[in-house]
C-alpha cells in the first residue's frame, strides 16, 4: 500500500512538471510570435483628430462631414536603406474606415531583419486589373470595382460640405485608372524612425484644404482630373513619429 501510494506521488509529481514545462514552452512561443509579428497602422485623421463617420470638422469657412473613406494598399515592402529586407506576402488590402481590423496589416516577421523605409503602393496595378474582378479584398461586393474596362477605384472619398453645389451638398471623389495616361496608381516611399511601432497618417483635412469643394466637388471616372487628384492624396501619406 505504502509502494502504491509513493509510485501514485511520483506519477503526479512527474505528470505536474511536464505540464508546467509543456505551458511555459507555450507562453514562450506565443510570445515569441508576438514578438514577431509586424503590425502596420493606418490612421486617417483631420489634422490630429482621427476621423469619424457623419461627424463635422472644420473646412475654411464652414464644415465638412465624411461619409466614406476607402482605399488600397498594396505591395507592402520594408528596406534597409537601398536593400529590399522582406515584404508582406498579401498583395491587396482594402483599408475602410467603417471596418476597424482592416486599418492594420499584420505581419510575420520571421527574419527578424532591421529596416529603415517602408514602401507601398496606393491602389491596385495594371496587371490586377486586367485580370478582372477577383474574390477577397478585390471582390465587387466592396463596392471598388467599375468594370473590366476601367477597373478598381484605388482610392473613395464621400462626404457633405455646405460650400457644395451640388444636391444634398455632396463631394464624392472616386478615384482610379490603369491605363495610360490615366494610371492613377501612386507608390509611397517612407522613413521608418520607430519599426516597433509603425503608424501611417493619411490626413484627409491636408487633401481637402488643398480643393475648391465650390467648383470642383466630384471626380468618378479615369480622366487628367484622377491623376491630379491621385498625386495630392499621395501627399497627405506620412509615417508617425
Amino acid at each position: 500500500m505504502i509502494i502504491g501510494v509513493t509510485f501514485n506521488r511520483i506519477n503526479y509529481f512527474g505528470l505536474k512538471s511536464q505540464i508546467t514545462f509543456f505551458f511555459l514552452v507555450t507562453v514562450s512561443t506565443f510570445a515569441y510570435s508576438q514578438k514577431n509579428i509586424r503590425s502596420i497602422k493606418f490612421n486617417p485623421v483631420c489634422n490630429s483628430a482621427p476621423v469619424e463617420l457623419d461627424k463635422k470638422y472644420a473646412y475654411k469657412t464652414d464644415s465638412i462631414e465624411i461619409s466614406a473613406l476607402k482605399f488600397y494598399i498594396s505591395n507592402i515592402r520594408f528596406y534597409q536603406h537601398t536593400k529590399l529586407v522582406d515584404e508582406v506576402i498579401k498583395k491587396h488590402h482594402l483599408v475602410n474606415i467603417e471596418n476597424a481590423q482592416s486599418l492594420i496589416v499584420n505581419h510575420s516577421n520571421k527574419k527578424n531583419k532591421k529596416f529603415n523605409r517602408l514602401v507601398f503602393c496606393i491602389g491596385v496595378d495594371s496587371t490586377t486589373n486586367v485580370s478582372g474582378a477577383l474574390g477577397g479584398d478585390l471582390d465587387p461586393t466592396n463596392s471598388m470595382y467599375w468594370t473590366w474596362q476601367s477597373g478598381y477605384i484605388n482610392f473613395k472619398l464621400e462626404g457633405v460640405s455646405k460650400v457644395c453645389p451640388s444636391g444634398k451638398n455632396q463631394f464624392t471623389f472616386h478615384i482610379g485608372g490603369y491605363q495610360y495616361p490615366h494610371n492613377t496608381l501612386q507608390q509611397i516611399d517612407l522613413q521608418i524612425n520607430n519599426p516597433q511601432k509603425i503608424i501611417i497618417e493619411i490626413n484627409i483635412l491636408q487633401l481637402l484644404n488643398q480643393l475648391k469643394l465650390d467648383e470642383s466637388y466630384e471626380i468618378m471616372s479615369p480622366n487628367a482630373k484622377a491623376v491630379e487628384m491621385a498625386k495630392k492624396i499621395k501627399a497627405i501619406f506620412s509615417a508617425a513619429k
